[in-house]
């Protein structure tokens, strides 16, 4: 049935093609038959869907030169110590400004969320908030110009109606991991560049994180990694270790 409605609106189709034709010759003769019409309908539908899938076919990335040549200096087949991966990183950093040192982590399980005090500096600055009036206002408006939103339980009812927005960012506050207390204010002051707070993805057990700048002294950037590291001692699958726009390098898992 569905294939006999489709020859119909088919022939439907193509009639209209043919009168449009007699239509735009204006009293000259047309060369033409319905069914000649079909035949370039089905040419035209054909070019059409040919078009669709050379759109969804992926063209494959080529990388520079300059990446190619650091990535031939990292043994895909290796896991690196984490000393020696911070060497390496230094070695294959491709940036001119002072690049941040990324953690990518996987894990056993996805729901997991720590808030983690680091050793060092992350050197990154968080823009911190606390929901009242004015943050609440912000929000409605479609402006969120903070990293870190802190509540007091009272606040929370006027966050609910924000959570489809807050909640997909990362930045509904949450008592597991200390950002809705009875006093933000004070929450806040003893909040610092060390502190980080790690959760999975919200469909994949990833976690994806800094740990400083490639400025910073190798111990600086070893004790943080092996603090994040530590703190997800037991469920880590495999962790990576890259710097802003340089190629990856795995490493141990403590």
């Amino acid at each position: 049935i569905g294939s006999a409605n489709e020859e119909e609106l088919k022939k439907k189709a193509a009639e209209k093609l043919h009168q449009k034709k007699l239509r735009e010759s204006k009293g000259q003769r047309v060369v033409d038959t319905a069914t000649e019409s079909l035949a370039e309908l089905e040419v035209v539908e054909k070019k059409q869907q040919e078009e669709v899938v050379a759109k969804k076919v992926k063209v494959a990335r080529v990388r520079s030169k300059p990446y190619q040549t650091a990535k031939s200096k990292v043994d895909v087949s290796k896991i690196y110590a984490i000393s020696d991966a911070i060497k390496l990183l230094r070695d294959i950093s491709l940036t001119k400004f002072d690049a941040t040192v990324e953690l990518h982590l996987v894990l056993k399980e996805k729901g997991v969320s720590k808030e983690i005090e680091l050793p060092h500096s992350t050197g990154k600055t968080r823009r911190v908030a606390i929901a009242d009036e004015a943050t609440v206002a912000k929000i409605e408006a479609g402006k969120i110009d903070f990293d870190v939103l802190y509540a007091s339980p009272d606040q929370m009812g006027k966050l609910v109606k924000f959570a489809k927005v807050l909640g997909p960012k990362g930045l509904m506050p949450n008592p597991k991991n200390g950002t809705v207390v009875a006093d933000p204010a004070s929450a806040i002051k003893k909040l610092s560049d060390k502190s980080v707070v790690l959760k999975t993805e919200k469909d994949a057990p990833l976690i994806h994180t800094i740990v400083g700048k490639l400025s910073a002294k190798d111990l600086e950037l070893s004790a943080n990694i092996k603090a994040i590291l530590g703190a997800f001692e037991g469920k880590l699958v495999k962790v990576v270790l890259k710097s802003t726009m340089s190629p990856a390098i795995k490493i141990s898992v403590i």
